[in-house]
């Protein structure tokens, strides 16, 4: 039985990831370094390596912003149009960066001024994760949004597990997004919230493909501390399932890296 896996790529570097100024709206392209570093990503994980077969890639989900967009084609580049043309590439606008409001632009230790001069954290330091962002988002707001592309991943894996056919799934995104987004993938790590409110329960209509059916959510998760996650420009991680379950999320620790198939199953069978 195959093992689905969701695979997420941080975009390349930026003049802002390499200062570590806070890139949420502000839409960067990459720097000359990050373009170079993206196709030996791309080379390596398709072709020197082969750590990824393009074969069993089905879809692509993209923030909409240039840097991650731009690192797709770049990381592509080494496939054929034909090894291309199976993959659907579906912008989704729930895979925006954490909008960071008064802070866009900032380094850490400014917004920790800025908070301070505001009266702010008098008791604790600030945690983005618990305390979010000034006229930015709340962790409960981008909780809800990844937990939505989370359900329509998770989805389309179900489907392609009941047909029994592969399905690597690629997430190309920011920093925060996708440090956020592993941290929800494993559940325990979250706060389940009731989808109570309008604003919960709304379809933003985030993304358009007709093959990607939009999944209700009557809960989703949120994360209240760090998770305590690394996850560098260009960096890539691997997400996949226990026992062949969606019910089982959990982390690939080997990476991109796929063991040879008679090394495969010690975790293909329920009580291995």
């Amino acid at each position: 039985m195959t093992t689905q896996r969701c695979i997420i790529v941080r975009h390349g570097q930026t003049e802002w990831s390499k200062s570590g100024q806070y890139t949420g709206l502000t839409d960067l392209p990459l720097t000359e370094f990050g373009v170079r570093q993206m196709q030996r990503t791309g080379r390596s994980i398709f072709r020197d390596n082969a750590f990824i077969d393009p074969s069993k890639v089905t879809y692509i989900f993209t923030s909409p912003r240039i840097r991650a967009k731009q690192t797709i084609d770049l990381v592509l580049e080494s496939l054929t149009p034909e090894q291309k043309a199976h993959i659907r590439v579906v912008v989704d606008e729930d895979l925006r960066e954490w909008e960071y409001g008064d802070y866009e632009g900032l380094l850490t230790h400014e917004i920790v001024a800025l908070r301070k001069s505001r009266g702010l954290d008098k008791t604790v330091p600030w945690n983005i994760w618990r305390d979010g962002c000034e006229n930015g988002e709340t962790t409960q707001q981008i909780g809800l949004r990844l937990s939505r592309v989370i359900a329509r991943i998770q989805n389309l894996h179900q489907k392609s597990m009941d047909a029994g056919k592969a399905s690597d799934i690629m997430v190309f995104a920011h920093g925060h997004a996708l440090r956020y987004f592993a941290g929800l993938w494993f559940r325990k790590l979250a706060v389940e919230q009731k989808c109570n409110a309008d604003w919960e329960r709304a379809n933003p209509n985030s993304y358009k493909d007709d093959t990607v059916p939009y999944v209700q959510l009557d809960t989703y998760r949120y994360l209240n501390d760090n998770p305590f996650f690394l996850l560098d420009a260009g960096g890539i991680g691997v997400l996949s399932y226990a026992h062949h379950s969606i019910d089982e999320p959990a982390l690939a620790l080997a990476g991109a890296f796929v063991p040879p198939p008679e090394e495969e199953s010690q975790h293909g069978e329920v009580g291995k």
